[in-house]
C-alpha cells in the first residue's frame, strides 16, 4: 500500500459565504460546543457582568454570590424582553431587573419579585428562573456552552490540549494588553490559516527568522517527509532559532522567565493549545497570548487578542510590552490580510472547490472535525 502523501478537495466555496450554511454551522458547532466568552478578571466582584453575543443569541455572564461565574440568556421570563442593554456593568444590590415590567432576579437566576403583578394561585415563581447557560473555567478563561445538554463536560472538551499548558499559571496571570479587531473573512478561513504554514515563507518572513521550521512551509517536523521522532512522545513541535527564546521581533525579551515551566516546552520557546471553535492559546517562557474568535456573519469575525503576564511582571515591566507584542502584532496583521484576500477570491463563479496539498494535513483534519458536527447530507466530499 502506497504511503505517498495525497491531495484532497477542500470545502465547497459556498460554505464560506452562504447565509443558510452559516446558520447551519452556528446550530451545529457554535451553539453546541464549549466557547470561550471571556476572562474571570472581567467580572472581579459579585454582581459584575458582561454581555456575550454569538450569532443571534445573547447571554449575560456575571459573578454570583458564590464567587463563581454564571451565565443566563439575556431574556426575561415574563414576555421575553432583554434584561441588559449595556455591554458590561454591575447589578445593583445583586439584582437583575427587567427594564420593561421590573421582574427581578437574583444572581443565581431565581425570580425574586414581580412588582404590581395581581396575585393568582396558579403562579409559582420557581417556574420562572432565568434560562441558564452551562459555564466553567480553565486557566482564568470563562467557557460557556449553549446546548441544553452538552455532549461533553468542559474537562472532556479541554482534554490534552489544556494539559499541555499545565505548568503555565494562566489562572493567576492578568491581561496586560488586549486588542479587538474585525476581519472580513469566514471563521473557517481563520482556522485554516492557523492550521498550516504553507503560507509562512511568503507571508511571514519575520516569523520564519524566529521559527526556522516555518520557513520550510510546515508547522511541525511531523509534516516533513521521512521525519522520525527520536522519542515516541515527540510530536515534532518547532523550536525558536538558536540564540532566541521567545516570539518577539528579535526573538529576545527582558521579561523574566515564568517559574516552574516544563523545561522541554520552555526551551522550545512556545507551546500551543487549540480549543476549537473559539480559542487558541500560545504560551511562551515569559508570557502567554490568547486568540479568541467570534463569528459575526458569514464573511466576518471578531478577533480578541489578549497578552497575559504574571501580575507582578505586568506591573513592573510596562515598558517592555510593546516589544513583547511586536512580532505577534505583525503576524496578526499579515494573517488578517491573507484571510481577507482568501475570502474575496472564493466568490468568483468558476471556483466551486479548492484543493489541499500534503503539508495542509492539519487543515484537512479541521475539515473532518467540522464535517463530523454537521447534519448528515451537509458533509461535502
Amino acid at each position: 500500500m502506497s504511503t505517498t502523501p495525497k491531495i484532497r478537495p477542500s470545502l465547497p466555496s459556498e460554505w464560506y459565504f452562504d447565509a443558510s450554511h452559516y446558520a447551519r454551522e452556528l446550530e451545529a458547532v457554535w451553539y453546541r460546543d464549549w466557547v470561550c466568552v471571556g476572562r474571570l478578571e472581567e467580572i472581579p466582584a459579585r454582581g459584575d457582568y458582561f454581555l456575550y453575543r454569538l450569532g443571534d443569541q445573547q447571554i449575560i455572564v456575571t459573578r454570583g454570590d458564590d464567587g463563581e461565574p454564571h451565565a443566563y440568556y439575556n431574556t426575561c421570563r415574563h414576555r421575553g424582553s432583554v434584561l441588559c442593554t449595556e455591554a458590561n456593568g454591575r447589578f445593583r444590590n445583586g439584582r437583575i431587573v427587567c427594564p420593561y415590567h421590573t421582574w427581578t432576579y437574583g444572581l443565581d437566576g431565581a425570580l425574586l419579585a414581580t412588582p404590581r403583578r395581581i396575585e393568582s394561585d396558579d403562579f409559582d415563581a420557581s417556574d420562572y428562573s432565568l434560562y441558564r447557560v452551562a459555564t466553567g473555567t480553565w486557566g482564568g478563561f470563562i467557557f460557556a456552552c449553549l446546548d441544553e445538554t452538552p455532549a461533553q463536560t468542559l474537562d472532556e472538551f479541554l482534554g490534552n490540549e489544556a494539559k499541555g499548558l499545565e505548568s503555565w499559571p494562566l489562572a493567576d496571570m492578568v491581561v496586560a494588553h488586549e486588542d479587538r479587531r474585525e476581519i472580513a473573512c469566514n471563521w473557517k478561513i481563520f482556522w485554516e490559516n492557523y492550521e498550516e504554514c504553507y503560507h509562512c515563507p511568503r507571508v511571514h518572513p519575520e516569523l520564519c527568522k524566529v521559527v526556522p521550521l516555518y520557513g520550510e512551509g510546515v508547522t511541525s517536523h511531523a509534516e516533513v517527509p521521512g521525519w522520525q521522532p527520536a522519542d515516541p512522545s515527540d510530536r515534532g513541535d518547532p523550536d525558536v532559532a538558536d540564540g532566541m527564546t521567545t516570539w518577539t521581533i528579535d526573538g529576545r525579551t527582558t521579561l523574566p522567565v515564568i517559574e516552574g515551566l516544563d523545561p522541554a516546552k520552555r526551551d522550545k520557546g512556545m507551546w500551543f493549545a487549540t480549543l476549537l471553535p473559539g480559542i487558541f492559546v500560545v504560551a511562551h517562557p515569559q508570557y502567554a497570548r490568547s486568540m479568541r474568535v467570534r463569528p459575526i456573519g458569514p464573511e466576518r469575525l471578531e478577533l480578541i487578542v489578549s497578552w497575559l503576564l504574571p501580575r507582578d511582571v505586568a506591573a513592573t515591566h510596562a515598558d517592555e510590552l510593546g516589544h513583547m507584542m511586536s512580532l505577534a502584532n505583525l503576524v496578526i496583521a499579515q494573517d488578517a490580510r491573507a484571510c481577507e484576500l482568501n475570502q474575496q477570491g472564493l466568490r468568483n463563479r468558476p471556483h466551486r472547490q479548492g484543493v489541499l496539498v500534503p503539508q495542509e494535513g492539519y487543515v484537512a483534519a479541521f475539515h473532518d472535525w467540522l464535517r463530523g458536527r454537521l447534519p448528515v447530507g451537509r458533509q461535502a466530499t
